[in-house]
């Protein structure tokens, strides 16, 4: 089956789109808890948020569910929809697939079509993201995630600190001269890491005023 390169990236990054759309965070409140997780917390759908519906040892579980439910999406998009890419007759690299399907998965879970274009932070789609197209410094990111959270118990810290590790420490690795053959890649991490902070821009705000909420302050939210 070959529709031409354009239509089946066009076709991929729809694909992606959708599947980074899912409200994983939005679905477990809405189903075990019966909630609606906009109307909890930040209003957030994401981990942190879902973390909410509970105090102590269940938050922390929410909060890995959901978390790797929606990394696994951004995952999911960028390494099997070029592959769906090369089917349709894309005739794009991998890399460049992996690159268009896993900013479509992460643009979906923040504007998810599915809850009137008014999704998640994208911390957790755009580390599953770049674990297909970056593996190393997703790990990097997420020890830099859990040494901000532990020494400081924010969680937007913790994001924002890792998010940007992950250009800073690709660039350390491939900064030579074949830097030029990886520009693209260290782009588009650029950008992951520029649209999670400008997601967390009120969180930046509470936490130069000191007013940020610490990781375990949550309120259980009541079921419905």
């Amino acid at each position: 089956m070959h529709l031409g390169s354009p239509i089946a990236e066009i076709l991929a990054g729809l694909l992606a789109f959708l599947i980074g759309a899912v409200p994983f965070g939005w679905l477990y409140a809405r189903v075990v808890r019966h909630v609606d997780l906009r109307t909890i917390g930040s209003g957030n759908v994401g981990a942190t948020n879902a973390a909410r519906l509970y105090t102590g040892r269940k938050a922390v579980l929410t909060f890995l569910l959901v978390f790797v439910l929606d990394a696994a999406k951004g995952f999911a998009a960028a390494w099997f929809a070029h592959v769906l890419g090369r089917f349709l007759g894309a005739e794009a690299t991998p890399n460049t697939m992996a690159v268009v399907c896993g900013s479509s998965a992460i643009l979906g879970h923040v504007y998810t079509p599915y809850l009137g274009f008014k999704g998640g932070k994208g911390v957790a789609t755009a580390l599953g993201v770049v674990t297909a197209v970056a593996t190393w410094q997703a790990i990097y990111a997420v020890g830099m995630w859990g040494v901000l959270v532990a020494f400081t118990r924010y969680v937007s810290l913790g994001s924002i600190g890792a998010m940007v590790t992950i250009p800073l420490t690709y660039f350390l690795k491939y900064g030579d001269e074949s830097f030029h053959a990886r520009l693209g890649i260290f782009a588009f991490l650029t950008v992951c890491a520029a649209i999670v902070v400008w997601r967390h821009r009120e969180n930046i705000r509470r936490l130069l005023k000191g007013r940020e909420r610490k990781i375990g302050t949550g309120t259980p939210a009541s079921g419905a």
